[in-house]
């Protein structure tokens, strides 16, 4: 995932918990409670589009383990190709005694290159994996911290209303009419 997704599913995420934030704060206020009435509907639903949003992360770090394991799948068959080409160049270098030598030289060095080039790929692959995993890692972190903010910025506003109601007593009578 590139910067420009990134922040668009964080600028995603976070328009949905903005959204969240202002049902709460536009929810009927129950007197005396401190606690506010919503529409569990419209809440449930802006749930489900975080959740839909969320995922797409997961999906690309399962997505770069399947295509890590393909990478080296198709290096381990590369190096198989090589080995056979490596010995059928044997056997049939074999009939000349005299080319003998040279083909079994052959066969070694495609055998060391084929080895060479599988791990290459394998750490290519590897390095590639992290890389990616990381990044996955690091979105979920600054997501998961965003969402911490905005529930301890919910939690403060709740309190702050918490404690403004006991001296709001002319808006008491005005909502409960």
């Amino acid at each position: 995932m590139n910067r420009l997704e990134r922040i668009a599913l964080e600028n995603d995420v976070l328009a949905l918990l903005d959204e969240l934030e202002e049902i709460v704060d536009r929810g009927t206020k129950i007197p005396m409670t401190g606690k506010v009435l919503v529409d569990d509907n419209v809440v449930f639903d802006l749930i489900d589009r975080v959740r839909a949003a969320l995922p797409e992360e997961l999906q690309n770090a399962k997505w770069v383990l399947s295509e890590r394991q393909k990478i080296i799948d198709e290096a381990q068959s590369e190096a198989e190709r090589l080995l056979e080409r490596g010995k059928t160049y044997i056997e049939k270098m074999a009939e000349e005694s005299e080319v003998v030598k040279q083909a079994q030289v052959y066969a070694e060095d495609i055998a060391r290159q084929a080895q060479v080039y599988a791990k290459e790929v394998k750490l290519g692959a590897i390095q590639y994996t992290d890389e990616m995993l990381l990044q996955v890692e690091q979105n979920v972190a600054e997501t998961l911290q965003a969402v911490r903010r905005n529930r301890e910025e919910l939690r403060n506003l709740a309190k702050r209303d918490q404690r403004e109601k006991p001296n709001d007593k002319g808006n008491s009578a005005q909502v409960e009419s």
